[in-house]
């Protein structure tokens, strides 16, 4: 990605990026334009170790005037899918525990695999009560289940 393609268009959408030598996959979480640098912070779909370190995210950044950084390697792979921020009516960690308590009848631990169980479908949580959702054709179900289980206080489309 060039520097001039950093912009809020991209937040939420889901990418390809370089971390310790490796291509790992993850959500376009925020962006920074300072005078000198254009940075993108990419929240991963699995946490990555290096050294003694666990990391949930990075930021991909290059220099405005010459282009060189990370960034060249992030590359955007959803532009079929569609995205949305979700506020929740609750904290994240009081729903995770409803699914947790009824594993037998939901099968899953948390709101984020019942979500990423949906097929191409990503959960990324990034505060304690909101979350961006990608999806490239289960959108419309998701949001449904949502609000029949009225979790949702707000939510908010990026990209249709």
């Amino acid at each position: 990605m060039k520097t001039t393609e950093v912009n809020d268009s991209i937040i939420g959408k889901r990418c390809k990026s370089i971390f310790t030598g490796l291509m790992v996959t993850g959500t376009i979480e925020e962006i920074k334009i300072t005078e000198y640098t254009a940075e993108v912070k990419v929240r991963f779909d699995n946490p990555h170790r290096w050294g003694n370190h666990t990391y949930k995210s990075d930021w991909s950044s290059a220099r405005l005037h010459d282009e060189f950084g990370s960034l060249h390697h992030l590359e955007i792979i959803d532009d079929k899918y569609q995205t949305i921020v979700v506020e929740f009516n609750k904290e994240i960690a009081e729903i995770d525990r409803m699914f947790a308590q009824n594993y037998s009848i939901w099968g899953v631990v948390n709101l984020k695999e019942w979500i990423d169980n949906y097929e191409s479908s990503r959960f990324t949580q990034f505060s304690r009560d909101t979350a961006i959702i990608t999806s490239e054709y289960n959108m419309e179900n998701i949001i449904e289940w949502l609000e029949k289980q009225d979790y949702i206080k707000d939510y908010q489309h990026i990209t249709k």
